[in-house]
């Protein structure tokens, strides 16, 4: 007999009082539950915030594409808790991303949110609702995304812990949204673009201060872009120095 996702050992019973001590903290920093604000977000917020929600809230034009790889991305960190089809499902919500997929491909993968109850996957039932959600992405509105990267947290074992990972992803991906860089042709070398293509094709980022090292060469002198890729990351395919550099928007 499967069991519901509240009923689950280990999951989301021993999971509520790390959630309820979550919830005060967000609301003694200006926030409601996870993706209701309160104000509006300052830049000082959005470079500290461990509220993923409330950062995508704060997006005003997140974009399609950026925004799907965000969702895949919260998916890939719980690997290891999702079926064939769940993996397969991701692929092909990146391909769309990018434009290697078309509509039908994803509609014909996409598993339908409200029917999650339905699939087989017994105690991973919060892995199969954060593919559903990420696949969803395609209808180009930010409930999905947010559906996903919630549901991806669910399917850990410390779910504050992964929001804070989720802002990080977040801010790799969409960068400063308060102090948007303009990225000069000059610093997009055959080097560069190699060394971007590389790392976004085998999701391996390890050459991100490399990358640095290539851009410094070529006349860059961008202190966030530089910063960024000397930093600690984490680094996913969307991350917003890696667009720069393909032309990615």
């Amino acid at each position: 007999m499967k069991r519901k996702a509240h009923e689950r050992p280990g999951a989301f019973a021993e999971l509520v009082p790390n959630l309820r001590t979550w919830k005060l903290e967000l609301e003694a920093t200006g926030f409601g539950h996870a993706g209701q604000r309160r104000c509006s977000m300052t830049e000082a917020e959005w470079l500290v915030s461990e509220n993923p929600d409330a950062m995508l809230n704060a997006l005003t034009s997140p974009g399609q594409r950026k925004g799907i790889l965000f969702a895949c991305a919260c998916c890939h960190r719980i690997a290891s808790t999702l079926t064939a089809f769940g993996s397969q499902a991701i692929a092909v919500a990146e391909r769309f991303a990018d434009g290697h997929a078309n509509g039908e491909e994803l509609l014909a993968i996409n598993p339908s949110p409200p029917k999650i109850t339905l699939w087989d996957y017994s105690d991973r039932s919060d892995s199969g609702a954060a593919v559903a959600c990420a696949v969803d992405g395609g209808e180009a509105s930010r409930r999905g995304w947010k559906r996903a990267n919630q549901w991806a947290a669910m399917a850990t074992t410390n779910v504050p812990a992964e929001w804070r990972t989720q802002a990080n992803l977040l801010r790799d991906i969409f960068g400063n949204p308060f102090r948007p860089v303009t990225f000069s042709l000059s610093w997009r070398t055959s080097t560069a673009v190699a060394l971007a293509s590389g790392m976004y094709e085998s999701r391996d980022f390890s050459a991100m201060p490399i990358l640095a090292d290539a851009l410094q060469d070529a006349g860059c002198d961008h202190a966030e872009v530089l910063d960024h890729c000397r930093g600690d990351g984490p680094h996913v395919r969307g991350c917003w120095v890696v667009d720069l550099v393909l032309g990615r928007e």
